[in-house]
């Protein structure tokens, strides 16, 4: 055992009594780790794995960054639609107007909804706007989930990649 001060320098052996020279600190590094299983060719193999990990994180981004901007666009217009009435409110307004119309003019309505059926061939236009407004909310949450997604992904493959940059700095000199 030496001290750190004498790297550079001889000292004598105290088994074989030979003049032997303590390496520094660079050459120690230098020195291949018998426990160290990396080979050149897997230090290669280390720096195209990063490429491709920076290649995904890239398209990650790119990801997250439109399926965001689509995300919040469709919430803003969710947020923005207002749905005039509810089938509660239209069943109510058509009692109320039920109630001022004459006897004659309900039976005639009765006979026509009995010859031509009760079924309307389209929506009433709130129904419209009410499943316009939740396919713009559920565009919306899918969009920001897979923004989430993207994201997370993308932070856990740049930590990875800032680790390996730590220890590649770590095994060279």
């Amino acid at each position: 055992m030496v001290a750190v001060s004498q790297a550079g320098s001889k000292t004598t052996c105290p088994n074989c009594q030979r003049e032997v020279a303590i390496p520094t600190l660079r050459e120690l590094r230098r020195l291949r780790d018998p426990s160290d299983s990396t080979d050149p060719s897997e230090k290669q193999q280390s720096s195209e794995s990063t490429t491709a990990r920076r290649i995904v994180f890239a398209i990650l981004m790119l990801i997250a960054g439109t399926t965001g901007i689509a995300g919040l666009f469709s919430a803003v217009r969710y947020v923005a639609i207002e749905v005039p009435a509810t089938t509660e409110t239209h069943v109510a307004e058509i009692e109320r107007a039920y109630k001022q119309v004459p006897a004659s003019q309900l039976v005639r309505e009765w006979q026509q909804m009995e010859k031509f059926g009760l079924d309307s061939s389209t929506p009433y236009n709130y129904k419209r706007m009410a499943i316009e407004k939740a396919r713009w909310g559920r565009n919306g949450l899918i969009g920001l989930c897979v923004f989430a997604m993207s994201v997370i992904v993308a932070t856990m493959l740049g930590i990875r990649d800032s680790r390996q940059k730590i220890r590649d700095s770590k095994s060279t000199p």
